[in-house]
C-alpha cells in the first residue's frame, strides 16, 4: 500500500484565488517564485478550474500535535564543491563589467531547486532591473532581465565557480550581445545573519535566505507556503543591533513591512503589514520562527477531552494506529488540520462520535473522517492519491466486522462531494 508523503499536499482543487494570482505573477513578475511542485500542479488545476469550486475555512487552531524528524537540509555554507552549486541555496552580490566598459552590480539568488532570481543595476544609476532564470544540473544558466514586465535581455553562461559569474548578454532579438565578467563581493558577517533559515511546520514551510551582510544592511529572499497559499519577496533590510527592518511599497497603498529578530540558532520574522501589501496569497504571511536547520515535522492526532482533541484516550489512539498502520496514520493526521466534531445522527444504530477534518484551502483533496464509540469500535476514511494508477481515491478502515465491506451512512454522506472516487476497503496491517 503506497501512501503519498503527507507533507506533500495534493493541490488539484486548492485555493482558486491564490493559484490564479500567483500563476499570473509567475508569468508577469520575475521576482515571484513558485515551488516546483506548485508549478506542476497548475496545468492540472486549470483543466479542473470550472469543474470544482473549493471552499476556504476561517482561522482555527490545528487539532494535531507535531514531532520533528530527520534533518532534510542543513546550512548551505558547508557545501563548497562545484558539483553541489545547483543544489544549494545562496544569495550573493557580484560586481564587474559589461562589454568590459559598463560597470554593473548584481544580486543573484539561487533557490536550490534550479530557480534563479535577483536584480542588477548599472553603477551610478542605481535603478534595479529584475532577473529571473534557471540553473541546470550542468551548471549552465539562462537569466532573463525585464523592465515593466517586458523582457529586455538575457544573461547566459556557466556557473563553474560561485565566486565568478561570466558569460554573454544579448538582447531579445539576439541582434546585440556583450560579454560580462563579474566577481563576488565578499562580506563580513559578525552577527551570523547569513545563510538559509527554515520555517518548520506541518502544513507551513518557509525559506529565508540572507546574504551580502554589511554593518548596516543585508539582502534577503523569502518564500512561504501555507497550505495552498504562497508568497515570495526579495529585498534589502536595514540592521539595527540584533534586529533588521524592511519596508517597500509595491503592490498596495500600504508598504510591505517586516522585522527580523536574530536569536541563537533561529530568526523570528514579524510581518507588520497585510499579505496583499507584500504580494502574498490570502493566508501566506511570513510570521514565524525560522530555524537554521530544515526539519521535517510530522502531524500527530491530538488526544484528550478538550474541544481540539480528535481521539479521547491514548488507548483509542493506539488502537487507531494499529488499525490503519503508520503510513495511513500520517495521512489521517495531515488531512485533519482543522476539524468538526459531532454525534452520529445517521439513521443506523451506531452510537458514535464523528470527527471530520480537512486542510485549510484544500477541501476536496485533503479530507478525512474518523468515527468511534465507547466500546472502541472505529470507522475511518481518508482521501488519498494513488500515483501508480494516477487516481484520487478513498481509503476506508474499520475494526467492526459488520462494516468491513460497506460504509456507515455518515461516511457515505461525507464522500458526497467525491462520489466518483474509488473506495478501497483496507485490511488492518499484519
Amino acid at each position: 500500500m503506497g501512501f503519498d508523503n503527507p507533507n506533500y499536499p495534493y493541490l488539484l482543487r486548492s485555493s482558486q484565488t491564490d493559484l490564479l494570482l500567483f500563476y499570473y505573477f509567475q508569468m508577469r513578475l520575475p521576482r515571484i517564485r513558485i515551488p516546483d511542485w506548485m508549478k506542476t500542479i497548475f496545468s492540472l488545476y486549470f483543466v479542473s478550474f470550472f469543474i470544482w469550486a473549493s471552499c476556504s475555512s476561517g482561522d482555527k487552531n490545528p487539532n494535531v500535535t507535531g514531532s520533528f524528524e530527520e534533518v532534510a537540509m542543513g546550512d548551505s555554507s558547508s557545501a563548497d564543491s562545484v558539483g553541489e552549486i545547483a543544489g544549494n541555496y545562496f544569495i550573493k552580490r557580484y560586481d564587474g563589467k559589461m562589454d568590459n566598459q559598463y560597470p554593473i552590480s548584481m544580486v543573484l539568488i539561487n533557490w536550490g531547486d534550479g530557480f534563479l532570481s535577483g536584480r542588477y543595476w548599472y553603477q551610478g544609476k542605481n535603478k534595479p532591473i529584475s532577473l529571473s532564470g534557471e540553473l541546470s544540473d550542468s551548471l549552465s544558466f539562462q537569466i532573463v532581465e525585464s523592465v515593466d514586465f517586458k523582457e529586455t535581455g538575457t544573461f547566459e553562461g556557466i556557473l563553474e565557480d560561485k565566486q565568478h559569474l561570466a558569460g554573454t548578454w544579448h538582447n531579445p532579438k539576439r541582434t546585440k550581445k556583450m560579454e560580462f565578467d563579474l566577481l563576488e563581493i565578499q562580506s563580513t558577517d559578525t552577527m551570523g545573519w547569513s545563510g538559509d533559515w527554515h520555517l518548520n511546520e506541518v502544513w507551513d514551510q518557509g525559506l529565508l535566505l540572507i546574504g551580502n551582510v554589511t554593518a548596516d544592511s543585508f539582502d534577503f529572499a523569502l518564500s512561504i507556503v501555507r497550505s495552498s497559499h504562497i508568497g515570495t519577496i526579495e529585498g534589502q533590510a536595514s540592521i539595527k543591533g540584533n534586529k533588521a527592518f524592511f519596508s517597500l511599497k509595491d503592490f498596495e497603498d500600504e508598504p510591505c513591512k517586516m522585522t527580523f529578530l536574530k536569536k541563537e540558532g533561529y530568526i523570528m520574522v514579524d510581518q507588520g503589514s497585510s499579505n496583499f501589501a507584500c504580494g502574498f496569497g490570502a493566508r501566506a504571511n511570513a510570521d514565524g520562527k525560522y530555524d537554521r536547520k530544515n526539519l521535517v515535522k510530522k502531524a500527530e492526532l491530538a488526544v484528550g477531552t478538550d474541544e481540539d482533541a480528535i481521539l479521547p484516550t491514548k488507548i483509542l489512539h493506539d488502537s487507531f494506529l494499529a488499525l490503519v498502520g503508520r503510513d495511513a496514520y500520517a495521512l489521517f493526521a495531515f488531512n485533519m488540520q482543522l476539524t468538526e466534531r459531532s454525534k452520529n445522527l445517521a439513521p443506523e444504530k451506531l452510537d458514535a462520535w464523528v470527527v471530520k477534518g480537512y486542510v485549510s484551502g484544500l477541501v476536496g483533496s485533503n479530507e478525512a473522517i474518523i468515527m468511534y464509540d465507547k466500546q472502541g469500535k472505529i470507522w475511518a476514511a481518508t482521501l488519498d492519491f494513488d500515483k501508480t494508477n494516477n487516481e484520487s481515491l478513498v481509503r476506508y478502515f474499520t475494526n467492526d466486522p459488520l462494516y468491513s465491506t460497506r460504509l456507515p451512512l455518515t461516511i457515505e454522506e461525507w464522500r458526497a462531494g467525491f462520489k466518483g472516487y474509488r473506495v478501497v476497503f483496507q485490511k488492518p496491517p499484519l
